[in-house]
């Protein structure tokens, strides 16, 4: 584990770097090697920040609960979410076929199952 853990923290490092020195590369084609390493670095905290942050959140001690989400993190069941135009079961309907399959006794149908007749 300990191994895993240590080549984890070298290819990090690497990467860190490749990104660090890319990006003074890229600037010094515009004679601006060092904004290049500053830009290169933000983007490597930027990284860890958000890496830091979705590791938090995966624990369930991060913020609230984002849209459509429960206080524990986990999005609502289908059926306690409310039906609504283009929902199942809801006034409107997305303007869909009912979603059986049509047959030879049916209009619109091929004959072949699973095949609607409509694309």
């Amino acid at each position: 584990m300990k191994a895993q853990r240590a080549l984890a923290v070298l290819l990090t490092v690497g990467l860190f770097g490749l990104v660090i020195f890319g990006m003074g590369a890229l600037f010094a084609l515009f004679d601006h090697r060092v904004w290049g390493y500053v830009a290169g670095a933000l983007a490597c905290a930027v990284m860890v920040g958000a890496a830091v942050n979705g590791s938090r959140r995966s624990e369930g001690t991060g913020g609230p609960a984002g849209p459509g989400q429960r206080g524990d993190g986990r999005r609502p069941t289908a059926a306690r979410r409310p039906a609504g135009p283009g929902r199942p079961g809801g006034a409107g309907g997305s303007g869909r076929s009912s979603g059986r399959a049509g047959g030879p006794g049916r209009p619109g149908g091929t004959g072949r199952p699973g095949r609607s007749g409509r694309r």
